[in-house]
């Protein structure tokens, strides 16, 4: 077995090498039918290069998370490309901020999943961002999270949609907690973001101070988000007060059957 589990923790796993060595720690997932090795923390002495030759092998299929530059950097030198780099932050709960008021005829309506949204998600999300084009299976799982709680449920007082004075959905705050991939416990803002006719007003702000608020009312401790590096949006949590915790580095590993493909521009990661 290229994988076994952890003898001091149950939820993560160690991958072997084949002789039996120890060569990392990391924590599996699915991720909306998509595995992940999380976390994946080379041990004390492992050598990246076989690190990275071995999760090839064994964690082909996958998307690896990784804070480790050396086998990132292992893994592209043998033809892979960095998927993703983003960091990982976080806000405790200690105080939360006042509501942010509005202007007259906007406000924060229920949580939920509309046309009008998907609209403002297509739109806010456009070719050039950072995390790359809304698509269709973004949409299915906001509706798959609302529907039937999967892969987690939403913590409905920490989410809320836009609306604007005709009653339309022009953006979201999306946020689940507490959320079983984070070592701690946190509520996790999935998504955050404004259709571009509502943007530069405040909304961001408005949006994850709700977030922040709604959490702290459940009882969650922190708040914690992943930001893909050029996010604009950054300058909204670092002056929410926001901090980085650790940076995380993607790769794909592709499976046996996949051919190689052009890079395509990146995709949103949640």
């Amino acid at each position: 077995m290229p994988l076994r589990p952890h003898p001091e923790d149950r939820a993560d796993s160690l991958l072997l090498a084949d002789d039996g060595t120890a060569l990392a720690r990391l924590r599996v997932r699915d991720e909306a039918g998509e595995r992940v090795a999380a976390a994946v923390a080379p041990l004390p002495g492992a050598a990246r290069e076989r690190l990275a030759e071995q999760a090839r092998r064994d964690l082909a299929g996958f998307r690896l998370e990784t804070a480790d530059d050396g086998l990132v950097d292992a893994l592209v030198a043998g033809g892979l490309r960095l998927h993703r780099a983003a960091t990982d932050m976080r806000h405790d709960l200690g105080q939360v901020p006042a509501p942010v008021a509005l202007p007259a005829g906007w406000s924060l309506g229920s949580p939920g999943w509309d046309e009008d949204l998907a609209v403002a998600l297509a739109a806010a999300y456009g070719p050039e961002h950072p995390d790359g084009p809304w698509r269709a299976g973004h949409s299915e799982q906001v509706r798959a999270m609302f529907d039937g709680g999967e892969p987690v449920p939403p913590l409905l007082s920490a989410c809320a949609r836009l609306m604007d004075p005709d009653g339309h959905s022009a953006g979201h705050v999306l946020c689940a907690g507490p959320v079983p991939w984070t070592a701690d416990v946190c509520a996790w803002i999935l998504n955050l973001a404004v259709a571009p006719r509502a943007q530069g007003r405040g909304f961001g702000r408005a949006l994850l101070t709700h977030a922040m608020r709604g959490a702290y009312e459940a009882g969650l401790p922190a708040v914690g988000l992943s930001v893909v590096d050029g996010n604009p949006a950054r300058r909204i949590y670092d002056g929410a007060g926001f901090r980085p915790l650790v940076r995380v580095l993607s790769v794909l590993l592709p499976a046996p059957s996949d051919p190689p493909v052009p890079a395509p521009p990146g995709q949103p990661s949640w």
